[in-house]
């Protein structure tokens, strides 16, 4: 069977340093693996992930530190366990400040547009409705600072016509409660930042009263390239016939517990209980980095595939979010989704199959787009998704059993073990 190397590789012993032992393996191997899931084993290696490293952003010192934590835990099952890297390109957000000078000392909390222009820029503040040209006063907008309303138009058009009218920068304030990411179509003129409808509605309180003076400010970010690692672990044997994957980045804000440290610790565990039932045979586990600035680890392990290799994979099993919430979701290929469905009655689960939301993706699209059969496990709702908040202390071990239930439930169904 063919050997799935998508990049060069470095492999890992052990770690010694690894913070969470590995849980001991029984000398007589039962019949069924699920038997020898710990939900609290699962558990330990979210403490370690986000308690100890912390969060784990793409390229960042502590993504590496997580990489070689989760190999290690692999190579002490008996896996053959690689450090796969890949280069990706992002854009940096820049840094951004918005002061207001005058009539009063006031400072505001704005994110720049995806592609602003950078600069200093201090000017007198003129509201300009939605930022049609009409919107705009008759002797222009010159030296001015636009203020306007998110709505109707988008993004690149509101800040082209304020550059048409004169203005030197634009501020753009929501139109529904709370701030905003917003995306422009191509390099603007001018600086452009959002801000929330509260501030928004600060600055237009202050200018019902007279003249404003604000400095604002978007500095640095744009293209970066950088590099990251995929985790990939394979049985004795080398064959890979099943694929599950877990992505181990996590965003800025916070540790990741839930996103995606709960998913990590269902591959670990699904891995060691594999290996020690002897069930491991054609079953690799990928531990993807990058995944949250645009998947970049599965769509590089993917990518790396020769036609061969591609072709032996029976399908692809992506733990995402397994931790938090009450109910169990399923995306992905229809047919395996369904069979899914139809056996989990047997755990005595019920996960609903779902349609992705829009814009909402995960590692499993990257195989899905290469025609390998693949299905998402997730469960929803998590209140403090992507927030400082996505703690150890909410991630519940019976869920973590569950969704480590799950996944071998569906490698069973895709022929292993």
């Amino acid at each position: 069977m063919p050997n799935l190397s998508p990049a060069p590789a470095t492999t890992l012993s052990p770690s010694p340093s690894s913070t969470v032992a590995p849980s001991p393996t029984p000398t007589a191997a039962p019949a069924d693996a699920t038997s020898l899931i710990s939900g609290d084993a699962e558990y330990r290696h979210v403490l370690a992930l986000a308690d100890d490293i912390g969060s784990r952003t793409a390229g960042s010192e502590a993504e590496a530190a997580a990489a070689d934590y989760i190999a290690g835990q692999l190579a002490s099952y008996g896996y053959d366990a690689t450090l796969e890297p890949f280069e990706m390109n992002l854009y940096v957000e820049p840094e951004s400040t918005l002061e207001v000078l005058s009539p009063e000392p006031v400072s505001l909390e704005p994110r720049a547009l995806h592609l602003s222009a950078a600069g200093d820029v201090t000017g007198e503040l003129a509201a300009a409705g939605l930022g049609r040209p009409q919107d705009f006063p008759p002797e222009g907008m010159t030296h001015r600072v636009a203020l306007l309303e998110r709505g109707e138009l988008n993004f690149s058009d509101k800040v082209a016509n304020a550059a048409a009218a004169g203005a030197v920068a634009v501020i753009v304030y929501n139109n529904e409660e709370g701030a905003f990411r917003g995306d422009l179509d191509q390099q603007s003129a001018i600086p452009a930042v959002g801000i929330s409808q509260a501030d928004g509605q600060r600055l237009l309180g202050l200018l019902a009263e007279g003249p404003v003076t604000v400095l604002l400010s978007v500095q640095g970010g744009g293209p970066q390239t950088d590099t990251s690692r995929n985790v990939v672990a394979r049985p004795p044997d080398g064959h890979c016939e099943e694929v599950v994957g877990a992505h181990y980045d996590s965003v800025e804000a916070g540790p990741g517990a839930n996103d995606n440290a709960s998913g990590v610790g269902v591959l670990l565990e699904t891995a060691r209980v594999l290996a020690a039932s002897g069930d491991d045979e054609g079953v690799c586990f990928v531990a993807f980095g990058a995944e949250e600035v645009g998947l970049f680890g599965s769509r590089s392990f993917v990518d790396g595939l020769n036609a061969d290799e591609r072709a032996a994979l029976r399908g692809m099993v992506n733990v995402d979010m397994v931790g938090v919430g009450d109910q169990w979701q399923l995306f992905g290929s229809e047919e395996l989704v369904a069979e899914v469905d139809a056996e989990a009655a047997s755990l005595g689960l019920d996960p609903v199959p779902a349609e992705a939301p829009t814009g909402l993706s995960s590692d499993y699209r990257s195989f899905m787009d290469a025609d390998i059969p693949a299905v998402l496990i997730h469960r929803v709702d998590d209140p403090r998704y992507h927030s400082s908040e996505d703690r150890a202390q909410f991630v519940k071990p019976q869920a973590l059993q569950e969704a480590a239930e799950l996944t071998l439930l569906t490698l069973r169904l895709l022929g292993q073990p």
